[in-house]
């Protein structure tokens, strides 16, 4: 009975210290894996996020609206963007006619907000707001290019970084 008694001793001194190793495992593990979110490193939205979110219910009104989308160009910023250059890296045919538009004319439609809108409307004039401040601020060197003639492909587009021209994409129709 005695050695029994001591078996159980043994045993229980055993269990207390496993306890006590496991409790200081996991208190170790919780203090190297306890993160705040101040430490954690902020995801910078890309512009591409931030124009594809603002433009998800967004058409550019013309004799069809259509949808206005997301628009990059690889393209060395040290090099002056010609309009040679915009055709070939854009595949665009010679014989098309390419006219150059102003920023504030090519939003005007967009922001305009007139009597008659509702909240959708009114969502998408503040939408195109937001894009059009979104666009004059994180990009360089804007260029808003009409490409053709009755069915227009508008191109708006800048700088965002070295090599890299992003902007946004519609179609118009103008007869």
């Amino acid at each position: 009975m005695l050695l029994f008694s001591k078996f159980i001793t043994i045993i229980d001194r055993l269990f207390l210290i496993s306890r006590i190793i496991l409790t200081f495992i996991s208190n170790c593990v919780l203090m190297t894996t306890k993160i705040t979110s101040e430490s954690l490193p902020k995801h910078e939205i890309s512009l591409e996020e931030q124009i594809n979110s603002l433009v998800a219910d967004l058409y550019y009104p013309s004799e069809s609206d259509e949808k206005i989308a997301y628009f990059e160009m690889k393209f060395s910023a040290a090099e002056k963007l010609s309009l040679a250059n915009f055709r070939m890296f854009n595949g665009i045919r010679p014989e098309l006619t390419i006219q150059e538009i102003d920023f504030e004319k090519f939003f005007a439609p967009l922001v305009k907000i007139e009597d008659w809108f509702g909240d959708n409307e009114k969502k998408w004039a503040e939408d195109s707001l937001k894009l059009k401040q979104l666009l004059s601020q994180r990009l360089k060197d804007i260029l808003i290019l009409k490409v053709g003639e009755i069915e227009i492909d508008v191109y708006l587009f800048g700088k965002a970084g070295e090599s890299k021209w992003e902007g946004l994409k519609t179609k118009i129709i103008e007869t």
